[in-house]
């Protein structure tokens, strides 16, 4: 009789408890999830944007830069270009540290050839740069050889994809791109994810790019 009662009490107050929804981005094992992934503004790539002119090392020492011109607008890849006089240049891995789209410390070593005088482009993705560092005997000679340091227009994804392909379509300026973007994926650094879209980027107009992650970079 008692057990009768306490659930006649129970069964209606359950009836009507207050139910809160939650929101999760769970999916099952079997699908996948399309992700949107806006760019706000993303500026012109700019070769001098973080260091213009540099003197890098001025002996045969190793010599680390910390203050610069500018960051990234968004995460996105280092360029570095010698200048000067580019004989004075030697083989050396110019080493590039700062942090990715989720704020990871990160590095990624770019090399040049003696002599060099082209520019070479990253791979990664760097929200920030905190330290540029030529080992020793980068340069000879007179240690006449400057360095540019900026951005490329190669932009950094939020999350990880398992293949190229997983990108499927870009939108510029609000307008869709019959071509998809030349990306790379990377299933678990998050950095190496990147998308070169067709469009030329000025600064004022926002990237939608459509991918599939993999869940393993969130």
């Amino acid at each position: 009789m008692k057990l009768f009662l306490l659930l006649a009490f129970l069964v209606p107050s359950l009836a009507h408890a207050y139910v809160v929804p939650t929101y999760r981005d769970l999916k099952p094992a079997s699908q996948v999830m399309l992700e949107r992934q806006t760019i706000s503004d993303a500026d012109l790539a700019d070769d001098d944007g973080i260091l213009n002119d540099n003197a890098g090392g001025s002996s045969a020492a190793a010599a680390s830069v910390t203050s610069f011109l500018a960051q990234p607008d968004v995460p996105r890849n280092i360029t570095i270009t010698p200048g000067g006089t580019t004989t004075d240049v030697e083989s050396c891995d110019i080493v590039v540290s700062g942090t990715n789209i989720k704020n990871a410390s990160i590095s990624e070593t770019i090399s040049f050839a003696a002599n060099a005088s082209t520019k070479v482009a990253g791979l990664k993705a760097f929200k920030t740069v905190t330290s540029i560092a030529f080992p020793a005997n980068c340069e000879s000679g007179g240690f006449a050889a400057t360095w540019d340091v900026g951005w490329g227009d190669v932009l950094g994804l939020k999350n990880c994809m398992d293949s190229a392909g997983d990108v499927a379509w870009a939108v510029f300026n609000d307008a869709y791109e019959s071509t998809r973007p030349t990306c790379v994926a990377d299933a678990d650094e998050v950095e190496k994810n990147t998308c070169d879209i067709n469009g030329t980027l000025d600064g004022a107009k926002d990237i939608k790019i459509m991918f599939v992650q993999n869940f393993r970079c969130l």
